[in-house]
């Protein structure tokens, strides 16, 4: 009974620590929503725009301390948003995704911010190989696509060990239906699973002029810096300078300041996909 006590209250002291560490987090977070709310009742310009960043420095400084989720970091994109930063609201939107790459708010903004660049901006294609053939890859949650690959898997191995014990073709022949489907399955959950590379990035400053090479000196390869926003991947490092890919497949040479790496600094491993 001592030895149970003991236990007892060694857990009821980390839950209260847990509880005490926790609680500037959560009042940080409190802070950021009231702010947000107070800017969309704010008409004056430059008092909302003050509102929406003193929001989205609370919602970065509470992902800053650790706590990585895809609300958090939504909620980070749509301050950024609103206070006209699209460079860190489609970084905070690909943090988002790369942790869950079924959260509806995430995929909705993002595909809204990608809209607000200009035209000549190289944009990811919105859809893919999958999202062609197959609908369900976006419709179905990734957990219920999984669940599907376990059923169709143990639905096709009871098929084909009851061919082999019977002798009989066609029982072999109707497992090839749920072992294509387990297939595809399979697929649409590794494609989300690889959508997050660890050398995906995305550029934050407001401008960001595209080199032919590590110089300030080369050329510009675009007619126009690249704005805050663009989604590129990083080919090559030689600091103070990357190469970079943009979506069209053009590389280019852009000031290591400018950008910002999608996969998540604090360690999730839901964003190192």
């Amino acid at each position: 009974m001592r030895v149970a006590g003991w236990i007892f209250a060694v857990a009821i002291a980390l839950w209260a620590a847990s509880a005490v560490a926790q609680q500037p987090e959560a009042a940080q977070i409190e802070e950021a929503i009231a702010s947000y709310r107070a800017a969309l009742d704010t008409s004056e310009r430059d008092s909302r725009l003050e509102g929406f960043r003193k929001a989205e420095r609370l919602f970065s400084r509470t992902a800053d301390g650790g706590a990585s989720n895809p609300e958090l970091y939504t909620n980070l994109g749509n301050a950024a948003l609103q206070a006209e930063h699209l460079g860190a609201a489609v970084l905070a939107y690909r943090r988002a995704l790369a942790i869950d790459p079924d959260h509806p708010r995430a995929v909705q903004n993002l595909e809204y911010v990608r809209t607000l660049l200009p035209e000549w901006v190289p944009k990811p294609e919105a859809g893919g190989l999958l999202d062609s053939f197959f609908f369900w890859h976006k419709t179905l949650a990734r957990s219920d696509r999984a669940l599907g690959a376990a059923i169709t898997f143990a639905i096709g191995a009871l098929l084909l060990a009851a061919a082999i014990r019977f002798g009989q073709s066609a029982l072999r022949t109707a497992a090839s239906l749920p072992a294509l489907v387990w297939a595809a399955l399979i697929a649409s959950v590794a494609v989300d699973v690889g959508g997050a590379r660890l050398d995906d990035a995305v550029v934050i400053a407001d401008e960001a002029v595209a080199r032919a090479a590590d110089s300030a000196l080369a050329p510009s390869t675009l007619p126009a810096p690249l704005p805050g926003g663009v989604e590129v991947r990083i080919l090559e490092r030689r600091s103070p300078w990357i190469r970079i890919r943009l979506a069209n497949g053009r590389d280019a040479w852009v000031a290591e300041s400018a950008l910002e790496a999608v996969a998540d600094p604090h360690g999730d491993p839901g964003s190192k996909r």
